[in-house]
C-alpha cells in the first residue's frame, strides 16, 4: 500500500483556510505506518487552523516522498512538553499554536506547542520539519 503523503512546507503555504477545530480525531492508525500525524498549526487562538495529514511508511533518506525524509530521528521524546521545573527565558513568541495527533512508530501522540517563552519557542523550532514555521513569523 502507497501511503499518501503531503509535503508539510507546501500545504502550510497553500492551505490557509483548511482545517478545523482541537475536537477533531485523527483517522484510525494504521500500524503499518512509521508515522501517521494530524498537525494543525493555528496563528492565534480564534484562527481555525490549517490541518495537514502526514502518513509515511518510514521515516529518514529511504522514504519515498516529503516530509516523510525530513522526520529522520522524530522521536515521541523530542516531542515531549517542556518539564515544568525547567526554567525559561520570558520571552513571547506570539499567539500561535500548533497540535501534533495520531500514531508515531505504533505509539500514540498528543503534543501541544506555543511560543510564550523561550524553551516554547526552541521546542518549536527543534520540530520544524513537522510544525513549519509558526504563522505569521
Amino acid at each position: 500500500m502507497r501511503a499518501h503523503h503531503i509535503a508539510v512546507g507546501c500545504v502550510l503555504a497553500l492551505l490557509p483556510g483548511c482545517g478545523g477545530g482541537d475536537s477533531d480525531d485523527p483517522s484510525p492508525a494504521d500500524p503499518e505506518l512509521a508515522a501517521d500525524l494530524t498537525v494543525l498549526v493555528r496563528k492565534n487562538p480564534d484562527d481555525p487552523g490549517r490541518k495537514i495529514a502526514i502518513r509515511c511508511e518510514q521515516l529518514g533518506p529511504k522514504a519515498s516522498e516529503q516530509p516523510c525524509r525530513g522526520l529522520a530521528g522524530l522521536s515521541r521524546e523530542q516531542l515531549a512538553p517542556v518539564p515544568a521545573d525547567v526554567a525559561c527565558t520570558q520571552i513571547y513568541g506570539g499567539p500561535s499554536t500548533a497540535r501534533v495527533r495520531g500514531d508515531l512508530h505504533g505509539r500514540p501522540v498528543d503534543a501541544r506547542f506555543e511560543l510564550t517563552n523561550g524553551c516554547e519557542i526552541e521546542r518549536w523550532d527543534r520540530n520544524r520539519v513537522l510544525l513549519g514555521d509558526p504563522p505569521g513569523g
